[in-house]
């Protein structure tokens, strides 16, 4: 770093001194986003967890399979989606800090190399967000998490898979039913061929699950093989 950038980032920080996104106490940039304690605060998804749709559970049958119907194959997730990484998650979605989607993508590749399905897919693609939601945001923190967990699993990243036709409420305000009815034909296939192909659907959040399958929904009536999903949060 050269003299002049040292001394615009000595201005900044005195201007706008980083913080921790969870705590807000000081930090010795922000590029860490988390104090060491409340780093600590991350909870990886337990090992007692649904095989299917990776919902932290020890019961032997799932009820979050069994009110949702489920036609992935597979959803994994990395963190639960608590304290800190709430707090991760909304700085990246509202506070633009994009770098957060490298780190989660960094995560999620770690535990991508432990499954072994995830091995084959073809394509790696995003839930994609209405053009009017991504221009209301400046960006999809899904396609940003996707491309680089994509180029780490040295697999090709698509967004050609996916439209988002419909301009839908924020799933967050809403109950499962509310969010089945919310999402229903939300969807629409792409340019890409998906014939026999097998895909890895990202996202940062799994919550009820509700708009990853639907949108495997789309894929698998457009040919895919199979849908595997991966995010970097599970909610409880």
């Amino acid at each position: 770093m050269n003299r002049v950038m040292q001394t615009a980032k000595s201005i900044v920080d005195t201007l706008y001194p980083p913080v921790c996104v969870n705590c807000r106490i000081r930090i010795p940039e922000q590029k860490v986003w988390l104090c060491g304690n409340c780093y600590d605060k991350l909870n990886y998804l337990p090992e007692q967890h649904c095989p299917k749709c990776g919902y932290p559970s020890e019961e032997a049958e799932c009820f979050n399979c069994a009110e949702n119907s489920y036609v992935f194959k597979q959803a994994i997730s990395v963190f639960l989606y608590d304290e800190a990484a709430k707090a991760l998650v909304h700085e990246m979605k509202y506070a633009g800090l994009k770098d957060i989607a490298k780190w989660f993508a960094n995560q999620m590749y770690k535990v991508a190399l432990n499954e072994k399905p995830l091995a084959d897919v073809d394509y790696v693609t995003a839930v994609p967000l209405h053009r009017v939601r991504r221009r209301e945001r400046g960006f999809n923190q899904s396609v940003l998490i996707a491309r680089e967990l994509a180029s780490k699993m040295d697999k090709t990243y698509t967004d050609k898979a996916l439209v988002r036709k419909t301009y839908t409420a924020s799933q967050t305000i809403l109950n499962s039913a509310a969010r089945r009815k919310n999402l229903k034909d939300a969807f629409k296939a792409g340019s890409l061929k998906l014939t026999g192909k097998k895909v890895l659907l990202v996202d940062d959040v799994f919550t009820t699950g509700t708009t990853v399958n639907e949108a495997a929904k789309t894929l698998l009536q457009a040919g895919a093989e199979k849908v595997y999903v991966m995010t970097a949060c599970h909610g409880l």
